[in-house]
């Protein structure tokens, strides 16, 4: 009778464990993945948190944590598989009203736009008797900029179009900038003068308005296939070295407008920024460089680079950055210098690459380090 009696209530403990756990294992159950920084530098390292919290008196003995991200985030773990994506499985035991945190270091290899791809929770019972899955969202993300080259790195003539630029800054006086009040000058304006001013000192007194700067630089990028077989690493670092020109102007305060062929990984669609300084705006130039998909194939670049030319409407400096240098964009380019525009054109390409654009002053090639 004994024995029966303890079968009976075996029988009762798992049906009863394997109802409570079908039916109540996710509730009050949370988990929360989520990097340390939003924004980070290629090579740097970062971490991310993952929470757990079991709200509820029913503790799970047996929970597994699965998700992938891309291999280009780097961590060596016994609980990690890395193939085309890294895979990484964790396995909690979450007592009733506990809240567990882990970190996870990454180091970013390379530049791009990250997110956790899928997340599934895996849970047993008390016996280990069913297994029960979850699949949950996640809005966790990363954006890793563009490694910036070393200032000595960067193609001399960039430096001259700088100091060309900023040698204009001083030309073209703002009305919106108010500098100071002198005695007015045969040469001033009847609309600087300052009445107030002059009705005070008995004098003709006029406004004296500060310079800003009033010559922008345009960026271009031309990310368009420059032959059957194409280096992903070149291309890396062309957007490095636009990465770091941007970085430059901003630096000098100088206005810069970006554009490019590269297409975003989310909205597969090629970027112009409009001109402005700040670093917000670097910031804005930066995510764009970081969000590059360049598994998708950028469009001919030529025809953009001449309706730009045209439809500046004030006289920037032009610096295009085009591993591409076939006839079709050597044409266009030749058009902006016949034109009369300050511009520069910087073809990256390993030393042992041949360069058909003919290299002077206004066309360099710019030998990368690393294949």
């Amino acid at each position: 009778m004994g024995m029966v009696f303890m079968v009976i209530a075996a029988s009762l403990f798992v049906a009863l464990q394997n109802f409570l756990y079908s039916r109540f294992w996710k509730r009050g159950l949370t988990f929360d993945l989520s990097f340390s920084e939003k924004t980070v530098t290629e090579g740097a390292s970062l971490l991310l948190n993952e929470t757990i919290a079991n709200a509820k008196p029913l503790p799970l003995p047996w929970l597994a944590v699965k998700f992938q991200l891309s291999r280009e985030l780097a961590n060596d773990s016994a609980n990690s598989k890395i193939s085309d994506d890294y895979y990484r499985n964790d396995l909690f035991s979450v007592s009733a009203y506990q809240r567990i945190t882990r970190r996870l270091p990454f180091i970013c290899m390379k530049r791009g736009y990250y997110t956790v791809k899928s997340i599934d929770l895996v849970c047993s019972n008390i016996l280990h008797s069913q297994k029960l899955v979850a699949h949950i969202d996640c809005s966790a993300a990363v954006t890793v900029y563009p490694k910036l080259l070393p200032t000595d790195e960067l193609p001399i003539p960039c430096k001259q179009i700088l100091g060309e630029t900023l040698a204009r800054r001083f030309m073209q006086p703002d009305p919106f900038e108010f500098k100071s009040i002198r005695e007015y000058q045969p040469y001033d304006g009847f609309k600087n003068v300052n009445f107030k001013a002059t009705a005070k000192s008995g004098k003709l007194m006029v406004n004296v308005n500060d310079c800003t700067v009033s010559r922008h630089v345009l960026l271009m990028l031309n990310l368009q296939p420059y032959s059957s077989w194409v280096s992903f690493s070149l291309f890396e670092h062309a957007i490095r070295l636009a990465a770091s020109i941007s970085t430059e102007m901003a630096e000098e305060g100088v206005p810069l407008r970006f554009i490019t062929n590269g297409l975003d990984i989310a909205a597969s669609q090629p970027a112009d920024i409009r001109s402005g300084s700040g670093s917000g705006h670097l910031a804005n130039i930066y995510e764009t460089l970081a969000r590059i998909d360049l598994a998708k194939t950028a469009a001919p670049f030529a025809q953009e680079l001449g309706c730009h030319a045209i439809a500046e409407e004030t006289e920037p400096a032009y610096i295009l950055i085009s591993t591409y240098h076939e006839g079709d964009l050597r044409e266009e380019f030749q058009r902006l210098l016949d034109m009369g525009a300050s511009a520069l054109w910087i073809i990256p390409a390993f030393d042992d690459m041949q360069v058909k654009a003919p290299q002077g002053e206004s066309i360099v090639k710019w030998v990368v380090k690393e294949k």
